[in-house]
């Protein structure tokens, strides 16, 4: 025989550990919870032999009678608990549960009516001696020596098992409930990365649109003033040293957001001049809202490239927010030549599709020519307000 193996059998030292273990910790709601167990059995027992005790009031102090009887019944619950703390104890171990509640369950019972009537023995002896009714012999003398052992194991065994089991199932069914709340957040937070993954793929395919989209006109713009054209770009690589840390983040602020955007539409004005004017318009208590980052400057390139540049007109782009409830309204109006004609351009395929992962149903994009003249671009999210702390 393999004698390690010898060696890991459980023996009476590792049993008296798992007892001083057990008992150590056992819980304040696990003490609550015995003496109400307690208080309840006494009670249940008065009712059931309500007629003997009134007739134990004819020659005995009640009150004697029903504190040592509550002690005793005390003194059952607690052992009852021990054993099983005990068996919760070796059940995480790896014993076998329903042999080992079915071990604390008589376990706890005898060792119970064991502790409890050699208390009650002293009890009766001292406190009540001969006060027993004449008509009982049972209950006095060496007759009582058998009765109140025996009728105290039959009552704690009928009352004590089924509590043991049904505490017993209602633990497992907690542990199971347990075990499946860990695995659905292990769930969310293994979906959450996937999405945080996709979001950062999707979002990598619009920054090169928009950095190229820039670049091309600082280009363009050297060409006609190599002056100007170094204005743009010095403008261009001190935005970038503000934005690039942030492109790759999976949440922003409105206000972060919209002094990118007024910061791009301050290069683009460098080169266009007086044929852009831009307002924007966010009250201040708007811009702790929480939104994707790189959403809202797609939207103003695409007005500027497919509006006002390629039509080589004169306009105004105007941003604006509105909180409606739960939801958060952002609108970019052009008043210049309008960018709907391109509205299955890749910067807007991809924010919507960003949406789409982010929020469902919850949130939109829209585009559409207003009756004024020009377009605009509505995108409704749902409203969630940063935290202090988390930017």
């Amino acid at each position: 025989m393999n004698v390690s193996a010898i060696a890991d059998r459980p023996g009476p030292g590792h049993f008296v550990r798992l007892v001083q273990q057990a008992v150590l910790g056992i819980t304040r709601t696990q003490v609550r919870g015995t003496v109400l167990f307690g208080v309840f059995a006494f009670a249940i027992a008065t009712v059931i032999h309500l007629t003997p005790v009134m007739q134990f009031a004819d020659t005995m102090p009640m009150h004697w009678f029903f504190i040592g009887k509550a002690i005793v019944y005390q003194i059952n619950a607690f052992c009852l608990l021990t054993a099983i703390v005990v068996a919760d104890r070796a059940v995480d171990e790896g014993a076998r549960r329903r042999l080992a509640y079915a071990g604390a369950a008589l376990g706890g019972c005898v060792a119970g009516v064991l502790i409890s009537e050699t208390f009650d023995w002293a009890w009766r002896t001292f406190i009540l001696p001969d006060l027993w009714p004449a008509h009982r012999p049972y209950l006095r003398g060496p007759g009582s020596l058998f009765y109140f052992p025996t009728y105290g194991l039959t009552n704690w065994l009928l009352l004590g098992v089924p509590a043991v089991f049904f505490y017993a199932e209602r633990r497992a069914a907690r542990k199971t409930e347990a075990h499946l709340h860990v695995a659905e957040l292990d769930r969310i937070r293994s979906s959450k990365l996937a999405l945080e993954s996709r979001l950062q793929a999707m979002q990598a395919r619009v920054e090169p649109q928009f950095l190229f989209s820039t670049l091309a006109q600082v280009e363009h713009l050297y060409e006609l003033d190599p002056g100007l054209g170094g204005r743009m770009l010095d403008e261009l690589i001190a935005y970038l040293r503000a934005a690039m840390p942030k492109m790759r983040d999976t949440s922003s602020t409105l206000a972060q957001e919209v002094e990118l955007v007024r910061a791009y539409l301050a290069i683009i004005k460098v080169r266009l001049g007086d044929r852009l004017t831009y307002e924007i318009d966010i009250p201040v208590h708007a811009g702790d809202v929480r939104i994707p980052p790189m959403m809202l400057l797609p939207l103003a390139d695409h007005a500027v490239v497919h509006g006002l540049e390629q039509s080589y007109a004169y306009g105004t782009i105007r941003i604006a927010c509105e909180i409606a409830g739960r939801s958060l309204r952002l609108t970019i109006v052009d008043r210049g030549a309008g960018f709907v004609p391109k509205p299955t351009a890749a910067g807007i395929a991809s924010i919507r599709e960003r949406l789409a992962a982010l929020y469902g149903g919850d949130a939109r994009l829209e585009l559409r020519a207003r009756e004024a003249g020009g377009t605009e671009a509505i995108m409704e999210i749902p409203c969630e307000w940063v935290k202090r702390g988390e930017q």
